[in-house]
């Protein structure tokens, strides 16, 4: 957490989503950007407590939002995966793969993470609850 809060001072952190004002927050048609940013706007989302709804479509790092213990995914959302134009050491697809849990985990590092940047591979909401049962499906 300590590395999130020294990268935002370095300036790495450009593209923050606003902080939680209401109950809940929303995450509509998310397409991603830098992951650096997602995880710094995940902690604080995490340590507001907060309910999380993400909604629309949500592609790339927005992904990171939806294993919050306080997130629900729209029933009609799609999920979107590609893999990180940026992979050294722990950055990259190795640092998505730290939000992901079971089947899509196993989906992620065995396929996804090869999809190019410039792709994206899509999937419902329900299929991904599938591949990850502690996925919460919102109410419609």
């Amino acid at each position: 957490m300590l590395w999130f809060a020294i990268a935002c001072q370095m300036g790495l952190c450009t593209d923050r989503r606003p902080p939680p004002t209401a109950e809940p927050y929303m995450i509509v048609n998310d397409g991603g950007g830098q992951l650096i940013s997602a995880e710094a706007d995940r902690a604080d989302l995490l340590a507001w407590g907060g309910r999380v709804e993400v909604r629309g479509f949500c592609r790339s790092a927005c992904v990171i939002f939806t294993t919050l213990p306080n997130a629900c995914v729209g029933p009609a959302a799609v999920i979107g995966f590609h893999g990180s134009n940026i992979n050294q050491g722990p950055i990259g697809n190795q640092q998505m793969a730290r939000y992901l849990r079971g089947a899509a985990k196993r989906m992620f590092v065995q396929e996804w993470q090869f999809i190019p940047p410039t792709e994206i591979h899509k999937i419902t909401a329900r299929r991904y609850a599938a591949l990850d049962p502690q996925i919460k499906l919102c109410d419609a």
